[in-house]
């Protein structure tokens, strides 16, 4: 068991509840010096009472939990806290035990505990902070699935296939001269591109990983007056943005988070593009083209009512190269006739900010833009980190399977490609780890978690 860690688990401010979290050796007797119960303190149960200082001072009343080693979430010995919130308090409380010989937490040792006591794999640890940080509903459920092991389950099984591969190659170094099963080419090749089919069904998940951890970046661009503020209000199903008759109202972009079907979005209204001579206008004309350059989606709005004008054709060569969506606005005043040609290769959405038509449609096919097709039942996206081990574990194995196919290779060099294989896929649960790796992982939680 390691040395003592403790920390404060709750949020710095006032509130009802503020909790004390300890793990490691001893933190059963440090706390019983300090914490003064009517009962003896068992496993498990709630026991309310008082803490005290040093000097027998009292700090406050609260209740105190001991989860004794391996039942903890860390797996060692963990003492849990709960008093009044009150940042003073717990402030107190914290310093101490550290006056008492435990060490303050670094960020996330409580689940690096967990995971290098057997308690979680790295993929599941991973999920925790996910969970904590998931900004919509659609992101808790893909992090609750992450944290209860479908994941880890998915990979392992591909490791796992390797594995038994790799039991018959080594059975036919070791043993070559004896009578035992051996698999045949077409046997190899089969198991094989089952892990090759696996592991990019899970590398298509990745861009939706990215954008519900993450975010969508939205860019609604166009010449001034088109409804522009109009169409983000409408999205954001709030007047955020000052609509008005004059051009140039927007001087600056404006920026708001929303939940689109689940998918955090940050959405950009930017100042209309055009040659300004003001130069508060121009410097937001400046500012709006690098938030293009930014944005996953544009959505290039014009006045369905006014057509297509040489500024509008302008604006459109600044996009037409990116995940455009061209949104055709106002048609509730008329629809005057539109080139559909010049913008071939992009979609064309309908709309009208002020009565909400064509709104739903133009969602759809943001989503499809950006690669997301949110459907129920779609369980597992992978990180950026997984997403490089799946891509290094595809790439040998599709070179394996190219010099098996071809040519007559050793069992030797084989078992060093599905090893190497083996070995990418085993690090995404952290069969496989390095400490580098892990205070990568870990640097990016809370402190108490």
């Amino acid at each position: 068991m390691k040395d003592p860690i403790v920390a404060i688990a709750t949020p710095f401010g006032e509130s009802a509840i503020g909790i004390i979290r300890l793990s490691g050796r001893g933190v059963i007797d440090i706390t019983k010096k300090f914490f003064k119960t009517r009962s003896e303190i068992k496993p498990r149960l709630a026991h309310y009472g008082t803490l005290v200082d040093e000097s027998g001072d009292v700090i406050d009343e609260g209740v105190l939990i001991y989860y004794r080693a391996p039942k903890s979430y860390t797996g060692e010995d963990m003492v849990e806290i709960s008093l009044h919130g009150n940042p003073l308090i717990l402030k107190k409380t914290l310093e101490l035990f550290l006056r008492a010989g435990c060490r303050l937490a670094e960020p996330g040792e409580f689940t690096k505990r967990a995971f290098l006591n057997g308690k979680l794999d790295l993929a599941q640890a991973e999920a925790v902070a996910e969970l904590i940080s998931a900004k919509t509903e659609l992101a808790r459920r893909a992090s609750i699935r992450q944290l209860k092991g479908e994941l880890s389950r998915y990979v392992n099984s591909l490791r796992d296939s390797l594995l038994e591969l790799s039991a018959y190659i080594e059975a036919d170094i070791e043993f070559s001269e004896e009578d035992i099963p051996t698999l045949t080419k077409e046997q190899v090749l089969s198991m094989i591109d089952k892990v090759l089919e696996g592991i990019t069904q899970l590398l298509k998940t990745a861009k939706t990983g990215k954008l519900l951890r993450e975010g969508m970046k939205l860019a609604i661009v166009g010449r001034p007056n088109v409804g522009k503020s109009s169409l983000f209000n409408a999205l954001l199903k709030e007047d955020r943005a000052i609509v008005t008759d004059i051009e140039g109202t927007t001087r600056d972009y404006i920026e708001e988070t929303l939940n689109l079907r689940g998918v955090p979005v940050v959405l950009v209204d930017t100042a209309g593009i055009r040659e300004a001579k003001d130069p508060v206008e121009r410097i937001g004309v400046e500012r709006s083209v690098r938030k293009i350059e930014e944005a996953d989606v544009v959505l290039f709005v014009l006045d369905g009512s006014e057509g297509v004008g040489d500024e509008d054709l302008k604006i459109y060569e600044k996009v037409k190269d990116r995940e455009t969506i061209v949104v055709v606005n106002k048609i509730d005043l008329g629809e005057a006739p539109l080139p559909l040609e010049i913008f071939e290769g992009h979609s064309i959405i309908k709309v009208s900010a002020l009565t909400g038509h064509g709104l739903k449609d133009l969602e759809e096919e943001i989503l499809k833009k950006a690669g997301l097709v949110v459907q129920e039942g779609l369980n597992i996206y992978v990180s950026v980190r997984h997403e490089e081990l799946l891509r290094k574990s595809k790439e040998v194995l599709e070179r394996f399977r190219t010099r098996y196919e071809e040519e007559d290779i050793s069992p030797e060099i084989a078992m060093l490609d599905i090893r190497e294989a083996t070995d990418y896929l085993g690090e995404i649960v952290g069969h496989i780890t390095t400490e580098d790796v892990l205070g990568s992982i870990f640097s990016r939680f809370c402190i108490g978690k």
